[in-house]
């Protein structure tokens, strides 16, 4: 893929920045709990972005997001939110999410909802540690998601996380004919229908930001049950997520990441461990390489630039496989890149990024997201 392409394609905003607040004095270096002044004359309400970029995935992706804020119950406590956003592309894809963040009880309690549409035509490489980028077999999937996940830290220390979470998901999938490259990858099942489940989650958290960690570490394991009582298949899913942040020099910060998934029983294949190209291992296709285990690395350096742009660049390491054993053997999927970021939100150090990719040192790709990856 050519680079004039990508960059052509990958405009990060479209149009200026649309705002409301009540003070421009907001410091990049500042944090939600140092507020000198009165709340009320700094409070930003809402922003809003067009959104023209290009990904693995979406191919030419344009859209738009916006954000409302609401005060916090006390004054120095976290801002809830409602995220809105509606992209579509070229390649057909449409979806339309929903993130509500809530936070309760002197911020002890949190609360965030998940509502997508999805409209999709994605890619399937096959399952394991070695595709081909260029033998897939497309198909389409129609899929509505709810997902609402609480953590809570009430009862225990404040660094300390307990919560649950709870899935519920319907997905019609249909495979499109082979290309005749693509002759050699068997199909799995479709796995149309109700995916439903619940889960726990323990955590260890004493980031200083949630959405731009500069110290402090994150250690979170999540198991998830879906059962065929309150959906159509059975199966788990397990995950360990390990963040550690530090503060360098010259307003400069270093974040490192690594993410270990397992999935067991009756698994949808677009359900699989693997990279979602988004937030972990940015710039490919979701399960780009995907098993029942997987294992990836990140690695960033986070700088604030001027005004509300801020800089990334980063590596990142991954692979899969069946068990943990072949896991260990496979070799490592690479990417190294770069990106931008324009802020939301200063007050909140809340950033839309786009960011682009080298992947396995052969292919680019890019990715448009909000907030940081990890």
């Amino acid at each position: 893929m050519e680079l004039v392409k990508i960059i052509t394609l990958g405009l990060f905003a479209a149009a200026p920045l649309m705002s409301a607040e009540s003070s421009a004095q907001d410091s990049p270096a500042s944090s939600p709990k140092n507020i000198s002044e009165p709340e009320s004359e700094h409070f930003q309400r809402f922003t809003a972005l067009p959104v023209l970029g290009y990904s693995e995935e979406t191919k030419l992706q344009f859209g738009a997001m916006g954000i409302v804020f609401f005060k916090p119950q006390e004054k120095g406590g976290k801002v809830n939110e409602i995220d809105v956003s509606a992209m579509g592309s070229t390649r057909k894809q449409f979806q339309f999410l929903i993130e509500p963040y809530y936070y309760l009880h002197h911020d002890q309690v949190a609360i965030k909802a998940d509502l997508r549409y999805q409209d999709w035509v994605a890619s399937y490489f096959g399952t394991g540690n070695n595709p081909d980028i260029n033998k897939f077999v497309l198909f389409d999937r129609e899929k509505f998601k709810f997902g609402t996940r609480v953590e809570s830290s009430v009862g225990i220390p404040k660094f300390l996380r307990y919560g649950a979470e709870i899935h519920v998901e319907h997905s019609r999938i249909d495979f499109r004919k082979k290309k005749d490259d693509a002759d050699n990858i068997t199909l799995p099942d479709e796995h149309s229908g109700w995916r439903n489940g619940a889960g726990y989650i323990l955590g260890l958290d004493t980031r200083d930001n949630l959405n731009w960690s500069r110290h402090g570490f994150l250690v979170q394991w999540q198991q998830m049950f879906y059962s065929d009582v309150l959906g159509d298949y059975e199966f788990d899913t397990e995950s360990l997520d390990i963040r550690g942040f530090t503060y360098l020099f010259w307003k400069t910060s270093m974040a490192v990441g690594v993410l270990w998934q397992r999935a067991n029983g009756d698994v949808p294949f677009d359900m699989l461990a693997g990279p979602d190209g988004i937030k972990r291992f940015r710039g490919v296709e979701s399960l780009y390489f995907n098993d029942r285990q997987a294992l990836i690395l990140q690695a960033e350096l986070r700088k604030f630039l001027a005004w509300r742009l801020a800089g990334t660049i980063f590596y990142e390491g991954g692979k899969s496989g069946d068990h943990f054993s072949e896991l260990w053997r496979n070799k490592w999927h690479q990417a190294v890149g770069f990106g931008g970021q324009l802020a939301l939100n200063l007050k909140e150090q809340l950033y839309a990024r786009g960011e682009f990719s080298w992947v396995d040192f052969d292919h680019l790709g890019m990715t448009v997201y909000l907030r940081h990856s990890f």
